[in-house]
């Protein structure tokens, strides 16, 4: 019996990409997206010499593109080095002109953006920003932040380049492992090699560690990776389940879902401390998985099927857990997956709508989800670190694989084709110029 349990408890988390594509009947969703006014950005082309300029140029110019803040303009005619007009830029539809300056220093390369406010003719952001050199592994995602600070000027708000997207990828004989890959689907790297089954990356705070189940043993055990140096920590192995990781916000614990007496409770782990498992759910005939913390710590989402399909719930930790997913009586629910927005007031999952599952978003104070999503079997969404974004896994849109979208605009963009493909977990900043000391 127990087997049989654990087997639903996985194929409630893992196996919904095995459902139909489409069904023919019921409901048609209606998507609601308000997208906002995107002011016209050109980036010029950067003054300097050697093969990095275009390069880091196209990688700046790719990451705003993506940041779904701006309309990106063309910069036909213009030269590097040269004074910047910025009437004429202003006349051709630009209001943001971002120029650029690469000159070599000792271990690496110099960098000075100037961001152009075009409407009011001032220079709204100017800073020169050390790279290491183009050969060195942390180089793109030093581009990527540089980006990230030209967003920051010009909305404000954080951007989301210099992050990184952890995911399942499912191999040959029924393996799973773990990989990272940039936020713009560049440098895909490795993380585990069990030979076996790995599932459900959740990122620790300072995007140092990564917590994850793996099947290495033979059964659903806890760890954590030490990224920089590749070493492993055992967090549970308890008898049952340990999976659906989740770091509380200031790194010192670790919420997951494990067998306590039978069920499926909530419990979380001190990590400092190296022990101290605390049970946050007492489920007695339902069990309880996916936690996922609100920004300060003090509240928790998680699904539940104590209605008799799984809903989301949220609770502060400690107190009463109440129900936020949308509930019929009589009807049939399906939500999972819930993750907690990175700026508050939001939790996106997703939904078995006609029997395929679609994204949605809810406000944490309750009232009628916003489905954003209503074509192919969409799922998992993770939030990027800017809290506009999620990456979500498809088994078959355009082709399968993983894809990034604008909660705002609706704008849907590939970030890995494929089968195969599945769990996104979308890291914090791994680079923050705004508040690293200069």
């Amino acid at each position: 019996m127990r087997h049989l349990r654990l087997a639903g408890l996985l194929a409630l988390l893992f196996l919904p990409s095995l459902l139909p594509a489409q069904d023919p009947g019921g409901v048609r969703l209606e998507l609601r997206y308000r997208p906002e006014y995107q002011p016209g950005l050109v980036v010029l082309p950067f003054a300097g010499s050697g093969g990095e300029v275009e390069t880091i140029r196209g990688i700046i110019r790719q990451d705003l593109d993506y940041s779904d803040r701006f309309e990106m303009r063309e910069a036909p005619g213009a030269r590097p080095g040269e004074t910047v007009n910025v009437r004429l830029w202003k006349e051709r539809g630009a209001d943001w002109v971002l120029d650029g300056a690469l000159t070599s220093r000792a271990g690496g390369l110099s960098l000075r953006l100037v961001l152009h406010d075009a409407v009011y003719g001032q220079v709204k952001g100017d800073q020169t920003i050390p790279l290491p050199p183009a050969g060195d592994p942390g180089f793109r995602m030093a581009v990527h932040a540089a980006a990230d600070e030209v967003v920051r000027w010009a909305t404000g708000d954080a951007g989301m380049a210099a992050s990184r997207v952890a995911f399942v990828l499912a191999g040959r004989g029924g393996t799973k492992e773990i990989y990272l890959v940039d936020s713009d689907g560049e440098n895909v790297q490795r993380v585990t090699s069990d030979g076996s089954i790995a599932l459900s990356p959740a990122w620790s705070p300072d995007a140092r560690r990564i917590a994850f189940t793996s099947y290495r043993t033979g059964v659903p055990a806890l760890y954590e990776r030490e990224l920089a140096s590749g070493r492993d920590r055992l967090i549970s192995d308890r008898d049952g389940i340990n999976i659906t990781p989740a770091y509380a916000p200031d790194g010192r614990t670790i919420a997951f879902a494990t067998t306590v007496g039978g069920n499926t409770e909530l419990a979380t782990y001190d990590r400092e401390r190296g022990c101290c498992l605390q049970q946050l759910t007492r489920g007695r005939r339902f069990d309880s998985l996916s936690p996922s913390f609100s920004p300060d710590g003090r509240e928790m989402a998680f699904v539940a099927n104590g209605l008799g399909e799984p809903h989301i719930y949220v609770m502060r930790l400690g107190g009463e857990p109440r129900l936020l997913s949308e509930y019929v009586y009589g009807g049939r629910g399906y939500n999972t997956s819930p993750e907690w927005s990175p700026r508050g007031g939001n939790i996106v999952y997703h939904s078995r709508i006609n029997g395929v599952p679609q994204l949605a978003v809810v406000s944490t104070n309750g009232g009628s989800p916003r489905f954003l999503t209503n074509e192919g079997a969409n799922e998992d969404p993770s939030w990027a670190p800017d809290g506009r974004h999620v990456v979500f896994s498809s088994p078959n849109r355009d082709g399968g694989g993983l894809f990034v979208l604008d909660t705002v605009s609706g704008r849907i963009r590939p970030l890995l084709r494929g089968r195969g493909y599945g769990l996104p977990a979308w890291s914090p900043l791994l680079m923050n110029l705004a508040t690293r000391g200069r």
